[in-house]
């Protein structure tokens, strides 16, 4: 009977396990979304910046009324996109970079996503290729 009670422990930790996995997924999704609905925004408001410009160009009239609120619109945009990735950023857990590629993976990976290689419990840092560039002396 205790065989049968741990079974049942272990089976119910495993569908914890997934339930969380998958709610994990689920949000990631939705957030990907998201970010692809206000790119997709982004891109029809430059467009109709480009049109007012174009058409008062054309037309030697200047809209300052209209450009204004559509780069107003514009900058909510961004300042939407800026704040998914916040987000995105600090919803996230921490990453574990491939000593062998350099592939940023996330924390919860065992296998490099890219190469394969198994990725160590700390997570080094970036590779040179990733890391700031030092700034260049001024020259006197």
């Amino acid at each position: 009977m205790a065989a049968l009670d741990d079974l049942m422990i272990k089976a119910k930790e495993l569908a914890d396990t997934v339930g969380k996995a998958t709610g994990e997924l689920v949000d990631d999704s939705r957030m990907k979304l998201q970010e692809l609905k206000l790119n997709s925004e982004l891109k029809d408001a430059y467009e109709r910046l480009g049109s007012v410009t174009y058409d008062s160009i054309k037309n030697g009239t200047e809209n300052k009324a209209l450009v204004d609120l559509v780069v107003s619109e514009i900058d909510g945009i961004l300042q939407s996109l800026e704040l998914l990735k916040t987000t995105k950023t600090t919803a996230g857990t921490e990453e574990k970079y491939c000593s062998q590629c350099g592939t940023t993976n996330s924390s919860d990976s065992v296998y490099c996503a890219r190469c394969g290689a198994p990725l160590s419990m700390t997570a080094p840092e970036p590779p040179a290729s990733e890391a700031a560039a030092p700034e260049a002396a001024p020259e006197a």
